[in-house]
């Protein structure tokens, strides 16, 4: 993420240093300092040690256990505990019992820029990590999307033993690696012209600190990848953020083909569009046994509301039919929320407030 996307780059950064049901029924998950209700907090898991944070991404291993990507301090269970130390940690995918991949992102320099801190796919097994490639050095080498340096891995999604699927948001490409570090580009996220309205109400326009948004009605926002799933069709879904100006309903779901090479989103019929737009600052998305696609939007006023202005209204939950692509609201006012697993027994699992230590949790979501 580069020039007109430096909202995104802090937000990604300061995140570092600081049973499927058919019919589902939107919930309403409490917000910070409310009261929640008994049946949500038969829900809760609590962290009794306690997670270091921010969290990011979650999965549930072959055991049905729940694992928690905690950025300050590896991988952790629901409960808080960390089973493997990997700071810098943004998602897991797990390979088989005791065996996943993991990304660590990037973590800002002393100005801010994005350096090459090791950021990249890791194997994990027998309690231990090794790095098996590091993207910066790939992104510095071939900078696919042609806007400068910039590499913060921060989505994974398995593809078995033999290799895994990587998003960079920082790249605004997908990458599959394969176990022994090869890295191939199987797709590059087009830079989109997008409305400045939500970040206008956002700041409250007029306003003299943001006049050239207050003046300006649209202007370019790159993608900003952030998650990847594959789907029950074997193609890749990937959602993105959305960079600066961070607007509301234009962040996209793309659906690439396996056999994607190179292929720029922008053009490509390897790489298109399921949803065009609809969601806002989609931060992750899971399969759930019966093919709908459930999307997490990180705030439903986007990321610059949480992380630049300190607010916020909560995020959602969202599932998508791929057949008819109608989008069912799950749940919404979901605060922090920043990834979501789906449990062996079909339940849906979400994270909540994920960037506080006192008050980070993993939660059920009733559907």
């Amino acid at each position: 993420m580069k020039k007109l996307s430096f909202y995104s780059v802090l937000f990604l950064s300061l995140l570092f240093l600081t049973a499927c049901s058919k019919e589902s029924v939107a919930t309403e998950v409490p917000m910070v300092n409310e009261t929640a209700t008994s049946k949500a907090n038969s829900n809760k898991v609590t962290a009794t040690d306690g997670f270091t944070t921010p969290l990011f991404g979650l999965a549930t291993a072959p055991n049905g256990d729940i694992l928690v990507a905690d950025g300050g301090a590896g991988i952790a269970n629901a409960a808080g505990t960390t089973t493997i130390p990997l700071p810098g940690i943004t998602d897991i995918a797990p390979i088989g019992t005791g065996s996943m991949w993991a990304i660590t992102g990037a973590i800002g320099g002393p100005d801010g820029a994005i350096i090459n801190t090791g950021q990249g796919l890791h194997r994990v097994s027998k309690g231990k990590s090794r790095l098996i490639a590091n993207l910066f050095e790939y992104e510095e080498a071939n900078d696919p999307d042609g806007a400068g340096v910039d590499s913060n891995p921060f989505g994974v999604a398995s593809l078995g033993g033999n290799a895994a699927l990587v998003t960079d948001a920082g790249g605004n490409d997908l990458l599959r690696v394969d176990n022994q570090g090869n890295i191939e580009l199987l797709a590059v996220f087009p830079d989109e012209l997008v409305s400045t309205a939500n970040l206008q109400s956002l700041v409250g326009c007029p306003n003299p600190d943001f006049q050239f948004i207050c003046d300006t009605a649209e202007m370019p926002a790159q993608a900003v990848p952030t998650t990847v799933v594959v789907g029950p069709d074997g193609y890749y879904y990937v959602g993105e953020l959305k960079g600066f100006p961070a607007p509301a309903g234009e962040s996209n779901i793309w659906r690439i083909s396996p056999n994607a090479s190179e292929a720029d989103c922008a053009s490509s019929p390897d790489c298109m569009k399921l949803l065009d737009g609809g969601f806002t600052s989609i931060i992750d998305m899971a399969f759930c046994a019966d093919g709908k696609l459930y999307v997490a939007e990180l705030d439903e006023q986007s990321w610059f509301a949480v992380e630049v202005l300190g607010g916020g209204i909560g995020g959602r939950i969202s599932a998508v039919d791929l057949e008819t692509l109608e989008v069912q609201v799950v749940a919404t006012g979901i605060m922090g929320l920043t990834g979501i697993t789906f449990g062996k027994d079909g339940s849906l699992w979400a994270t909540t407030n994920s960037l506080n230590p006192a008050l980070a949790e993993v939660i059920k979501i009733e559907m």
